[in-house]
């Protein structure tokens, strides 16, 4: 799917670099050709609190989180160094594995972190598994009026790559939202903060998936998945 979106959602002359952590850097190796020479793959140090990423140089930048990780430790880290970076973050995307969600109810509240955050949530590895529960899945997030974009995955690809890619806000975390929002008056020659809620942009603290109680440890901890011992 990666290979997917950089060979046919990106313009041919933007350089890309996809970035996996270190750990699973050689599963990567079979990676389908990119039909481009100016695409290749970086591993990062992923310590659970720190992302390193070292150098980062392409114009289009993947970063592919540690799929068995905490969804909130990865998103805490990666937003601490997108703070530090030059770049600006595009979309958040979330590949769903529908087979496995649908035959481990546990593994939902760790979706429910990660679709949180995400503006496309993509639904994969549906062979074998009901439309019925498909609907439900998505209903679980529509009825709560999760504005983030539902695509189904066929062979490992999506139909529209670039409709992927196109860097609008669709998720329901406001982490990542300019702190600095104006709205212009009419009546007053300068521009005035909205009125309204405190808001929640770009303090960590404030997210429901990120905020910590007092010991340290997250006041909506999501299931640690790598117990369930459904994955090899």
């Amino acid at each position: 799917m990666v290979s997917d979106l950089v060979e046919f959602g990106l313009d041919p002359a933007t350089s890309a670099e996809i970035w996996v952590p270190k750990e699973d850097a050689e599963r990567w190796n079979g990676l389908p050709s990119t039909g481009r020479s100016n695409c290749r793959i970086q591993a990062y140090e992923w310590e659970g609190e720190e992302m390193d990423l070292g150098q980062v140089s392409g114009d289009c930048v993947f970063l592919v989180a540690d799929g068995l990780a905490d969804p909130a430790d990865a998103v805490e880290a990666f937003y601490e160094w997108l703070q530090e970076s030059e770049y600006e973050l595009g979309r958040v995307i979330c590949v769903v594995d529908c087979l496995r969600a649908s035959n481990e109810e546990k593994l939902i509240p760790w979706y429910d972190c990660c679709i949180h955050f995400s503006d496309v949530v993509l639904l994969a590895n549906r062979n074998g598994v009901s439309n019925k529960w498909v609907d439900a899945f998505k209903e679980r997030y529509t009825k709560q009026y999760y504005p983030c974009l539902f695509e189904f995955v066929k062979k490992g690809r999506v139909s529209n790559p670039s409709l992927i890619l196109v860097s609008e806000v669709r998720r329901m975390t406001k982490l990542f939202d300019d702190v600095d929002e104006f709205v212009f008056d009419d009546d007053e020659e300068e521009d005035q903060p909205f009125e309204g809620e405190e808001s929640n942009a770009g303090d960590p603290g404030k997210d429901p998936f990120l905020a910590r109680r007092g010991s340290g440890q997250r006041q909506n901890p999501v299931p640690d998945i790598r117990s369930l011992g459904i994955f090899q």
